[in-house]
Order: structure tokens, then sequence, then C-alpha cells
């Protein structure tokens, strides 16, 4: 904190990049716009209920929560509510955790993939291939067939007797012998995202939902985790999905993900959980390059670097999800987002996007599966009609 004198005193001066709300607010017009995309949405099944928040130049402009948390329409959504965030795990944990390494002298991008991860086929692969989503891995084959049923099978409701070490280091393993595909073509797949997480035990001698709380989230001040019912009742968490084929049973303060769920919970791909706050807290400290209030967390370079464009071609930054580079083609961000800008969806529906050249952040959280998978969350474009709003010009009130 820095200090200044006012009326004789010396007092506590908060940092100019950190979120604030100062009041601000958005025309009563697009208020009713987002409030009609949400609700229709909501009416048609799309999901129980959201959370949005968006932030301009450090200004929380606005936050507000829709619906409830599942159809019996019995509790609604809160600022509080934990939502699995699904996919944008990669960003909100496996790129912070990558960046850590990259930091410290301890990851080099372009070595060899396989000198990473020993059986893995010398497809010619790098660190920064697999990271930008084009080392080769496929996109389900390695867990399918007789693993995968075992797993299955031993994997109990409890998990009494159910052994995580032992279902992660198969899982591994198996994703280490797949054949990989040829090195340099883009395919997006979650297997390299397994393996990171055994990158954090190898070096810091840690699992990595302790090293993110240590290294991020307590300096951040949130509070995002992994199996949240160790902190958490499960009342105020979105559940994801009635699952009749598998766990049979309602999956709410456990991962939606199957692969993360045998995984003990905790992935480098899936399995975290938090709140709008929460994401937007991680994308103010990157729109910062590393820092946030007087901590720097992340050298400038590092999130310069991860949140580029990686590779001709490939939209894909290194972790992080990029602008679409035909603009014929729709994707879930704004064709307003500038091509700087940054971010990763998820399978439940969420939807984090940061954009360096507007200043501006949005979140999107939700639950569109529960109580099954639908696709009607995509197929009315809420996300993308709702992060349009935000790119309007005369969108506050000044």
């Amino acid at each position: 904190m820095l200090l200044a004198i006012a009326g004789g005193c010396w007092v506590q001066k908060a940092p100019e990049n950190v979120l604030y709300h100062s009041g601000a607010t958005i025309r009563p017009k697009y208020q009713h716009l987002i409030d009609s995309i949400v609700s229709d949405a909501i009416c048609r099944g799309a999901m129980p209920g959201c959370r949005i928040m968006a932030v301009m130049d450090r200004d929380i402009i606005f936050d507000r929560c829709y619906g409830y948390l599942d159809y019996d329409s019995l509790q609604p959504v809160n600022d509080s509510t934990l939502y699995d965030l699904a996919s944008v795990t990669k960003m909100a944990a496996s790129s912070l955790a990558l960046m850590a390494m990259y930091d410290d002298g301890i990851l080099d991008l372009d070595r060899p993939l396989n000198q990473y991860l020993r059986g893995i086929t010398d497809n010619g692969a790098t660190l920064r291939d697999a990271l930008a989503h084009q080392a080769g891995f496929k996109v389900g084959v390695p867990l399918r067939g007789k693993l995968l049923r075992d797993l299955y099978k031993a994997f109990p409701d409890a998990g009494v007797t159910y052994d995580t070490a032992s279902a992660r280091l198969r899982i591994v393993r198996a994703i280490a012998q797949q054949e990989l595909d040829s090195a340099g073509k883009y395919l997006y797949s979650d297997f390299a995202f397994y393996i990171f997480p055994e990158f954090v035990r190898k070096y810091y001698h840690m699992d990595i939902d302790k090293f993110l709380d240590a290294r991020f989230y307590h300096r951040l001040g949130i509070h995002p985790a992994y199996n949240p019912l160790r902190y958490w009742t499960a009342e105020n968490i979105a559940p994801t999905e009635n699952d009749s084929l598998w766990r049979r049973r309602i999956v709410r303060g456990t991962v939606h993900d199957e692969g993360a769920a045998m995984m003990g919970g905790v992935s480098g791909h899936a399995g975290l959980f938090g709140t709008a706050y929460d994401m937007a807290v991680i994308m103010q400290m990157l729109l910062n390059r590393g820092e946030y209030g007087d901590t720097r967390l992340i050298k400038p370079e590092t999130v310069d670097l991860f949140t580029a464009q990686a590779f001709p071609g490939n939209r894909r930054g290194l972790v992080f999800d990029k602008q679409l580079l035909d603009t014929s083609l729709n994707g879930t961000p704004s064709k307003q987002a500038s091509y700087a800008s940054f971010g990763h969806t998820g399978f439940t529906g969420t939807f984090v996007w940061a954009d360096p050249e507007n200043g501006l952040i949005f979140v999107f959280l939700c639950n569109r599966t529960f109580p099954n998978r639908g696709n009607a969350l995509s197929a009315l474009n809420v996300r993308t009609q709702l992060h349009d709003i935000f790119y309007r010009k005369d969108l506050l009130l000044r």
C-alpha cells in the first residue's frame, strides 16, 4: 500500500490496479436487453440461472445474479454461488502454474515434450506445441476401453475404496502411451492438461491445488477451490448434472468432468470451482501483466508471451483461447473483441474473457448441463449476445 497525508494523518491509499466499484451503471435499455436475453434462456431451459460480471478499466460496471441453482427454484443464485468452471480451469489454474514454472526457470517451452513426459512418442512436439493444442494428442482415445471401464467400476459415490493416486498414475501412463498424431496441427485436447499437475508435484513437491493457493489465490484475496465440499456446504454450489449413467446421483460440489473425477477431482483440465469475482480478479491481474495491488505474481513478459497467439494459423495462445482468425466464422467471444483479447470457455457453460485493448473483462458463469446435457445455451447464442452488449459505445451512463 502507498501512504499519503490527508488531514495531517497518514492513511493508506488503495493500489491503482485493483478492481473497484465506482457506482457507474449501464444504460437502462442495455440492462433490459441483458435481462431479456437471460430470461429467455432460462425459460427455454438453457440454464437454471447464471451470474454475470463485467469490468471496464478496473471498474465493476455490471454484476447481476439471475435465476436459481436448479429448476426447483428454491435457492436463487447469489454473489457467493460457486460454479464448476470446467475447462476454464485450464486458464484459471494450469496457466498460472505453468507461468510460475516458466518464471522460475523450470520450463523450457521449446524442449521436446518427450523429455517432460516419459514414454511419450517423440513426434517432434515441444512443450510449446502442447500448450497450444498442436502436439498431436487425440481427443478421447486413451481413456476409452478397459481402463475407463475399470476405473468407472472402482469409483464409488463415497470414494472410500477408490485409490486416487493409483488411478491418476494409470491415467497419466495411458496418455503417455497413446500414439500421437503429427505435431503442428491444431486439435483441441484435454490430455496434456491431465499431465501438468504432475509437473507441480515434481518440481515443487506439492499438489497443484496447494501450490495455487499459496502462490496465487491467497495473495489475490480470492478462494477458487478444487473439491469445494472440503470448505463449503453443497447448498451454495450449483449442481451440474443428474448423472443417471455413472455416479447415479445429482453431481453437486464434485467435478462434473468424468476424467477429472477419476483423478480425484484435481486436474489441469477441469476441477476448479469459483465465483465470478474470483475470475474477474484473476483476469484483472493478467490485464495488469501479472500484478495486482502491491503484489507482483507473474513477470510482465511472461503474461505477454502466454496470452499472445503462439503459432501462425493457430488462434490459440499458450493455454489461453483467442479470437477466431477467420472473421466469417462464429465463436463464443464477441466479434468486436480485439485480437489481443484472451480467455476460455467451459463445458458447463462458463465463459471468461479479457480484452486489454478495451480494458474489458466479461465473466459468465452458469450450469447449463443441469439437469442433463443440452446445447440450448450455444444454440441461442446467449454468451456472445451478452458479450456484444458490453462493446456498445453508449453503454455507460456518464
